[in-house]
């Protein structure tokens, strides 16, 4: 996938999850102007100049830092251009989200004051399956697996593996559901927000 073809990607499933009853202009024009968006327009910019070759990228570095200093001093989010994040990522409420060099799977949505990160002693960052959930506060840290499916619930704090489609909650997180499909149920209208 190219630059524009993911950032549309990110900016369809925002649309189709939060803004699917929302006015044409709040779908389509206003979705640009919020600042989870245009920290995930900054991470994909950062993340495209990483493939070009070093002339190109010299030249067209300066609009991506004006960018992240936007975004990190502004918004108060942190995203590396390391990162390995799929399509379809959101970040919907913003400030205090520090996403770290890890792996994040298709369609991942964060809230605010989420934090992915390493811990002292375990070098790898966390990796995060398809449709994962992360609630206002959560903290994946250290060299920990998030399974596809898995919603992580505010200010829980997971410390270890989560296998497929479970919820955790508290701290340490702890599964509390383990026939979690909180995607399809969404979409099937099961259940309204989440």
């Amino acid at each position: 996938m190219g630059l524009i073809d993911t950032i549309m990607a990110d900016v369809r499933f925002k649309q189709q999850w939060f803004l699917s009853e929302k006015s044409w202009f709040t779908k389509n024009v206003r979705v640009f102007l919020e600042p989870g968006t245009i920290a995930v327009i900054v991470f994909r910019y950062g993340q495209w100049l990483r493939s070009l070759n070093k002339v190109l990228r010299i030249l067209l570095f300066f609009p991506y830092i004006l960018g992240k200093v936007l975004v990190v001093l502004g918004f108060g989010i942190y995203i590396p251009s390391t990162a390995k994040i799929k399509p379809g990522f959101i970040i919907h409420n913003f400030s205090g989200i520090f996403i770290s060099s890890g792996e994040i799977g298709e369609n991942c949505i964060v809230f605010q004051g989420v934090t992915t990160g390493h811990l002292r002693g375990k070098p790898n960052p966390p990796k995060l399956g398809n449709n994962v959930f992360l609630g206002a506060g959560a903290k994946v840290l250290g060299d920990v697996t998030i399974g596809n499916n898995v919603v992580v619930g505010a200010n829980s704090v997971v410390l270890s593996d989560v296998p497929d489609n479970c919820t955790v909650i508290g701290n340490p997180a702890r599964i509390i559901n383990r026939e979690t499909n909180w995607m399809a149920e969404k979409r099937e209208g099961k259940i309204a927000n989440y």
